[in-house]
C-alpha cells in the first residue's frame, strides 16, 4: 500500500507467539496444547529448549 508521499509499506500480521494452534486467538486450547507437551521440545515458547511452566505462563498471560 502506498502513502501520500508515494512510499510503499507492507503490513504483515503475525499471530501471537502464544497462539500455538494457529487459530488467531490465544485461549484455553493453546494452554492445553502446551500443557500436554510438558517436557517436550515443542512448542517451546520462550526458546529454552523444553516446554515447562514458563511456557504455560506465557500462554496464560496472553489470554
Amino acid at each position: 500500500m502506498a502513502d501520500l508521499d508515494g512510499e510503499i509499506y507492507l503490513k504483515v500480521e503475525v499471530p501471537p507467539t502464544a497462539d500455538v494452534n494457529g487459530d488467531g486467538v490465544v485461549n484455553i486450547q493453546d494452554l492445553v496444547i502446551v500443557a500436554n507437551a510438558f517436557g517436550e521440545a515443542a512448542p517451546d515458547l520462550n526458546g529454552d529448549g523444553v516446554v515447562n511452566i514458563q511456557d504455560l505462563v506465557i500462554v496464560a498471560n496472553a489470554f
